[in-house]
């Protein structure tokens, strides 16, 4: 029961996958720390005195979930880098990350300069919603991804100053409780990218009504201009935007899928940070 439970925080709202996607297999669920510096009642499964809170070869320690926030704040101040390039086979897509998400930008600087979406890909992508990639259950990567820390990023969600608009990057959510309201804090792991189809006034007005949201008038004006997925404003934190290579996202979005939205062809990426 303790693993089914570990195995669903694994889950978010756009991060499932099947036997061959990426995603973590149940015998290696992903177990997301605690607030706390101890708790004897987690089994030995989970990263508490595990050999991972040891310094590697380099120095790095695992972050730990009680200080996610001074850690993340602290490599935030020494690596001072927004921008990456994620090169894939249809094309190079250029994100520049926001300082008004400081946890957000750091978290994504930390795992690529750790090398975890290296060689990982695109695992579920809905055309005109959203292209969304990250840790993959590749050789060595689960181990690789607790050395870095198994945390949950916290929240920075700003729905008024960065709404889910065309070429939105954000982080997926960590959290996902069947029957409960989910927290808004993010994996650290899985991002996407936001290709939303413009919106209408009466799209929006539903939108509204659907999920008992109200959304800013200048948001609305952009929705109408660029296109976007406003029904996750409020709930993810955008942490970042496209500012070359949407005509890549486009073409990406546009593979064939199954039913599930996981492409049938395999796309891969590596991610590189560009000097500001």
């Amino acid at each position: 029961m303790r693993n089914l439970v570990y195995f669903l925080l694994a889950l978010t709202i756009i991060g499932c996958g099947n036997s061959d996607g990426p995603v973590i297999s149940p015998n290696k669920p992903l177990v997301f720390d605690t607030d706390e510096v101890q708790d004897s009642t987690i089994s030995d499964t989970a990263v508490v005195n595990s050999a991972f809170d040891t310094a590697d070869a380099s120095g790095w320690k695992r972050i730990r979930q009680f200080e996610v926030k001074d850690r993340l704040l602290a490599y935030g101040e020494e690596h001072k880098e927004t921008r990456f390039k994620i090169t894939t086979t249809y094309g190079d897509i250029k994100v520049k990350l926001y300082n008004s998400t400081p946890l957000h930008r750091a978290n994504m600087i930390l795992m690529i300069k750790q090398g975890l979406f290296n060689n990982t890909r695109f695992y579920r992508i809905t055309q005109n919603f959203i292209i969304q990639a990250g840790f993959t259950d590749g050789p060595g990567a689960y181990e690789r991804m607790r050395t870095i820390g198994q945390y949950k990023v916290p929240t920075e969600v700003n729905a008024n100053k960065r709404p889910h608009v065309r070429g939105a990057f954000a982080m997926a959510g960590a959290d996902l409780y069947p029957g409960k309201t989910r927290k808004k804090d993010s994996n650290p792991f899985t991002f996407y990218i936001v290709d939303g189809a413009i919106q209408t006034e009466t799209s929006l007005k539903g939108i509204e009504d659907t999920y008992g949201i109200t959304i800013s008038e200048s948001n609305k004006k952009k929705y109408m201009d660029k296109g976007g997925a406003p029904h996750l404003d409020d709930q993810y934190t955008v942490c970042g935007e496209v500012y070359s290579g949407m005509n890549i996202v486009k073409k990406i979005s546009k593979v064939k899928t199954n039913s599930s939205d996981h492409p049938e062809e395999r796309i891969y990426l590596t991610i590189d940070l560009i000097e500001n």
